[in-house]
């Protein structure tokens, strides 16, 4: 038995709502099928489950406290209506699908494709025990494929198919206590290779291909807006995240003078209608905005005279908050490590020097009543705490930017199962990362090139991380480190 790893990957995840093109919309009678399945999944098997290919699956689940949070968790959720062939979500090998039942007859069918022979294994769990989840292949002639052998964990089953030919075929779920009520479940296809891949690499060749590989895996289906970064400096960007997740659009980098080619042709193949600009000229030319509108874009800068400035308009972007996030504004790791809560919550961040908080900061806290400083007394002083003494400060921080990092995600009770791992030592990546962490509530967890900090070592123990995705190539963080967090 092998672990399933290279499924749990939201990255690489692209779904429709049609049915694959080489599946017939054959007419499937519900009845049988439903009969089908409960016969297979009533079965007792004499051999029980001794590793681990499951406890993947049941972990993500057990962090599922509602149907909503299936939308954070990082892989595919179910769309409906998929009651028929015709409806079918497209799926591929080792992807997670969560799902639910409407209805106590609900049948949920998606379509899923191999290309060669191989051993595939199917297994699936449910939220509550109010739902019984039974699964079974069907060929695209509606003829059930029985199950090689059965293995047994508890009253659950694990369906093993052995060497299924190249094809096409349908995996069909359905509630066998036919309770519904909106029962979430979890269903996975994976091959049986030999694997260690509980990793996922996100990278290119440099800094902006690596910003564009993240937005094709944070927005596959594309986007309408678009957030542009400077490439070489993090000031103005830094409190960019919040904004970026509330429009939904992924942050591209681009030098100061002119429009990289490869950032303008993927912001066509977004379909984006408008950029925004953080910054001011200084940091993203008049010339660059030019071009993007000769390109028929609709072009926004959200700018200011200074990093605090800039900061401090990009949070009325937000509308109303009454929480503010304060980072210094002189480096980058304690305000991207905390960029993903603050964007998925909808709070901003604001910047500001070590002694004192900036004239801009000030005024753009006028409404606040909390307040999170990020960052020890090194780079936010007490009299800065002070000054914010009736905004109900709490500070987060760590000996070093590191185990600040980890201490970020503990003291705000970020789920740790699944975590996003960038480099510490440049901003670029964790930078353009940051909205793709927050579309999945994952922390970001900060490593060095070459080695995994002692503090984040006990994090991933503590929470028993089991997936990580990578942020940037080799030049970022090494193969090394890679190697020895998938085995941890």
């Amino acid at each position: 038995m092998k672990k399933i790893c290279t499924g749990l990957c939201v990255f690489l995840l692209i779904f429709s709502f049609s049915i694959t093109p080489t599946l017939a919309a054959v007419p499937f009678d519900p009845s049988s099928i439903k009969k089908e399945i409960f016969s297979v999944s009533k079965q007792q098997s004499s051999k029980a489950i001794n590793d681990s290919i499951p406890h993947g699956l049941k972990e993500k689940m057990r962090g599922l406290k509602k149907v909503e949070d299936m939308k954070l968790m990082g892989d595919i959720y179910e769309q409906e209506p998929n009651d028929a062939p015709h409806q079918a979500d497209a799926i591929n090998l080792d992807d997670i699908v969560f799902g639910t039942f409407w209805w106590e007859e609900d049948l949920d069918f998606y379509s899923l494709n191999m290309d060669e022979t191989q051993d595939t294994y199917i297994y699936g769990t449910t939220l509550t025990p109010l739902n019984d989840l039974g699964y079974l292949l069907f060929s695209p002639e509606g003829e059930a494929i029985y199950p090689d052998e059965l293995l047994q964990e508890g009253s659950e089953k694990l369906l093993i198919y052995y060497s299924l030919p190249p094809g096409s075929y349908y995996l069909v779920a359905t509630d066998l206590n036919m309770f519904g009520g909106d029962g979430v479940y979890g269903l996975t296809a994976f091959t049986g290779e030999e694997t260690t891949d509980n990793v996922y690499r996100i990278y290119g060749n440099d800094r902006y291909e690596t910003a564009i590989e993240i937005s094709k895996a944070g927005w596959p289906d594309g986007s309408d807006t678009v957030v542009l970064a400077r490439d070489t400096t993090f000031p103005d960007a830094l409190a960019g995240a919040p904004f970026a997740y509330q429009e939904d659009a992924p942050i591209l980098l681009n030098p100061k003078t002119s429009l990289n080619n490869k950032v303008k042709e993927r912001i066509k193949e977004l379909g984006a209608k408008k950029v925004v600009i953080l910054g001011g000229e200084g940091a993203i030319s008049g010339e660059v905005a030019k071009e993007l509108k000769k390109n028929g874009l609709d072009v926004q800068r959200i700018g200011g005279k200074t990093r605090y400035e800039t900061a401090a308009n990009i949070a009325k972007q937000l509308g109303d908050y009454n929480q503010a996030v304060i980072a210094y504004g002189g480096n980058f790791p304690d305000a991207l490590s905390i960029a993903p809560y603050a964007a998925s919550n909808g709070i901003p961040i604001l910047l500001s020097p070590k002694q004192e908080l900036a004239s801009e900061t000030k005024e753009a806290l006028k409404s606040v009543t909390d307040t999170i400083i990020v960052g020890g007394k090194g780079v936010i002083s007490e009299q800065v705490e002070k000054q914010l003494a009736k905004k109900n400060p709490t500070r987060l921080s760590g000996k070093d930017r590191y185990e600040t990092s980890v201490n970020i995600a503990t003291q705000l009770q970020i789920p740790g199962d699944i975590i996003t791992v960038a480099t510490g030592e440049n901003f670029a990546d964790a930078l353009t990362g940051s909205v793709l962490a927050a579309k999945y509530y994952e922390p970001i967890i900060l490593v060095q090139k070459n080695k995994v900090p002692a503090p984040v070592r006990t994090y991933i123990s503590d929470n028993r991380t089991w997936y990580y995705t990578v942020l940037g190539g080799e030049g970022a963080i090494s193969q090394q480190v890679v190697e020895e967090l998938s085995g941890m």
